[in-house]
């Protein structure tokens, strides 16, 4: 079932706009029935299972066997499906999660995909608020008819709020 990319709600192969936002569908940059628009909505649901807090509906979209992942959040090293673990942890005490995505490129190189966009969200974790954007690279795999997630790699952009609500500027680094 393909998302919008405007909310990330539900949305059938022949919607025009979505039911819950609006948005219209059928001027997407990667139209639904495509294989683009399938891998995009791979991501958008493992990032909807983030938001509803649902560690079962991403690992539904994760190739456990073959999943790796550099975080944006601690530790920020090469992880394998234990990042799956970790991650379900912290969705128990994640709250108020909202996200936006764009600058989305999708790649399709016969049954391998890559995916590149930004996402800024939001929420609170353990009684702290967030809100960071964060540059976002993802490689799935075609099994069949289905994608699934194989490779993720997270960093955060340089302009981000600090621990106490403060914007912190673009970091400036001299060579």
């Amino acid at each position: 079932m393909p998302y919008c990319p405007s909310c990330g709600a539900e949305v059938g192969e022949t919607d025009n706009f979505c039911r819950r936002c609006g948005a219209r569908l059928k001027e997407l940059e990667y139209p639904p029935g495509t294989p683009e628009a399938a891998v995009k909505s791979v991501i958008i649901g493992r990032i909807e299972g983030i938001k509803r807090r649902d560690p079962e509906a991403i690992s539904n979209l994760v190739d456990r066997e073959r999943y790796t992942k550099f975080d944006d959040w601690p530790p920020y090293e090469l992880q394998g499906p234990e990042a799956l673990e970790r991650e379900a942890e912290a969705l128990r005490v994640l709250k108020e999660y909202t996200y936006e995505t764009m600058n989305w490129k999708i790649n399709i190189l016969g049954d391998a995909a890559l995916a590149a966009f930004t996402i800024r969200y939001r929420g609170t974790i353990r009684d702290r608020d967030f809100d960071l954007r964060s540059r976002v690279t993802a490689v799935l795999a075609k099994s069949g008819d289905v994608w699934r997630i194989v490779h993720e790699h997270w960093s955060r952009s340089p302009e981000m709020q600090g621990p106490r609500g403060e914007t912190l500027g673009r970091r400036r680094f001299k060579w």
